[in-house]
């Protein structure tokens, strides 16, 4: 949690100005001095970055900065000269845009003094210090423009350096939409569409599925080119269940979660097909013959209302208890009329099948049996 107390950095002799002369012009110094402009000073701070700043939805988010240090070491007046700190101390703090409060940040030590070399003048280090620091943002606390800043003090100076950042806001869930009605076919995948958006999330996810069980499909969205969009196109084929569908999602920042139940409900449709139906007739001129005689197999193929002219047709037999097996092909005639002459050898059923194609159903006619003798 944040402290409230202030704190301002002012002289002494300046601060007892303040508060002793309770004039309108002291009050105005103290505003000047609160509403200074935020900036690193190049002498002290050359960069200060600060990682994914957010209000977070549950436990506190704590915030991470770096900040790269100019001149942090000099050398002594010594012979042999020795290396000394330069920048003798680092203090971080942070606060809303707005506020009169400065609130402590965490910062991590300088590092130790380099030991001087076993002979001569020691060198300056030529790697920049960079110290990491962190400050913590609660779920109660508002978002927009922060700032975070340092004091370096050189001796017995000190001197303000300051970075503005944007904290952006809660995960928060906006709206959701699905392709409605998806209209599946045989005769491709259909694109289904899945748009939301979500602000102050770094990941979304969701579940597409049947609200009467069994099919659910799995999606992550991905960022739009739009603030606080997010975006996935996924696919449905003919294999999917009809009927009434929703989405749920989950949106996510920085280890934690909203979870969305409902976000949008759509339909799942089967459309007209494309493709054309077929159909079979099958009869015998017998259903019983002596052993070593002749019955034929014959019937009818239609695409459509229409002769299914040159279709190759399959004729199958099924003994009692046993399973469908091939037996012969035969072609239709340009009437769709086809015919085979057999002499069976034990007692089956029989039928004949005309297999599908990429424009036209398969198709299986009913069964006759034949009863040898």
């Amino acid at each position: 949690m944040m402290r409230k107390g202030m704190r301002l950095l002012l002289a002494a002799a300046t601060g007892a100005a303040v508060f002793a002369s309770g004039t309108a012009t002291a009050f105005a110094t103290q505003n000047k001095t609160a509403a200074m402009a935020c900036d690193l000073v190049a002498a002290d701070v050359t960069a200060l970055t600060v990682d994914d700043p957010y209000v977070p939805l549950k436990e506190d988010a704590t915030i991470t900065f770096e900040a790269t240090l100019k001149d942090a070491w000099k050398l002594d007046g010594g012979t042999p000269k020795k290396v000394e700190r330069n920048i003798t101390a680092v203090k971080a703090e942070f606060q809303r845009v707005g506020e009169t409060a400065w609130n402590a940040a965490t910062i991590g030590d300088l590092p130790a003094v380099p030991a001087p070399p076993a002979t001569g003048d020691a060198t300056l280090p030529a790697e920049a210090v960079k110290l990491k620091g962190s400050f913590k943002i609660t779920k109660d606390n508002k978002d927009g423009k922060w700032l975070v800043r340092l004091l370096v003090s050189r001796g017995g100076d000190t001197k303000e350096s300051c970075k503005e950042v944007t904290v952006d806001p809660q995960v928060k869930f906006v709206s959701a939409s699905v392709t409605d009605p998806v209209v599946i076919s045989t005769s491709g995948d259909t694109e289904v569409k899945v748009r939301a958006n979500v602000i102050g999330a770094s990941t979304v996810k969701g579940k597409l599925y049947n609200n009467d069980g069994g099919d659910s499909v799995d999606i992550t969205l991905e960022k739009g080119s739009s603030a606080n969009t997010w975006f996935v196109d996924t696919y449905f084929d003919s294999s999917f269940s009809t009927g009434y569908w929703t989405l749920d999602l989950e949106a996510s920042r920085g280890g934690q979660a909203l979870e969305v139940k409902k976000a949008d409900t759509f339909s799942v449709q089967r459309g007209a097909s494309k493709k054309a139906k077929s159909k079979i007739s099958f009869d015998v001129t017998a259903n019983k013959v002596k052993k070593g005689k002749s019955i034929r197999l014959f019937g009818k193929v239609y695409r459509g209302s229409s002769a299914y002219a040159g279709k190759m047709v399959g004729l199958y037999y099924k003994k009692k208890g046993g399973s469908w097996k091939f037996a012969y092909y035969v072609k239709a005639t340009g009437s769709g009329q086809y015919s085979k002459t057999i002499k069976p050898k034990f007692d089956a059923y029989w039928r004949a099948n005309v297999s599908g194609t990429s424009k036209t159903y398969g198709a299986t006619s009913g069964y006759e049996y034949v009863d040898v003798r």
